[in-house]
């Protein structure tokens, strides 16, 4: 397997363990995990009301470009990073695109 394809498989697991967990103050979001038909970008969200308000909020935004991964969005203290590098992705191959150059 090439390392785009083990890239594809690394992310998808990762964000698919965060699916089922919920942010204890608002039990009506919906957590949904959005990939790509390519299965080059991937987007997990929480969806719903929270008290008066609809929320449609990106969790992570994470996209492989030119064979790295390319990490646009993380609004978590988790680290996804550090847990893809743990998973066999190569810090090298690795881009935090939020940040400045």
């Amino acid at each position: 397997m090439d390392k785009v394809e083990q890239y594809k498989k690394i992310i998808q697991s990762e964000l698919e363990e965060r699916l089922p967990l919920r942010a204890v103050n608002a039990p009506k979001l919906t957590r949904q995990l959005m990939i790509s038909d390519d299965k080059m970008q991937f987007v997990l969200m929480d969806v719903g009301w929270f008290k008066r308000r609809y929320l449609s909020d990106v969790i992570f935004h994470i996209g492989i470009v030119n064979n790295k991964v390319s990490i646009h969005n993380d609004f978590t203290d988790v680290g996804i990073a550090d847990h893809l590098v743990d998973a066999g992705i190569p810090k090298s191959d690795i881009v935090l695109a939020f940040l400045p150059k």
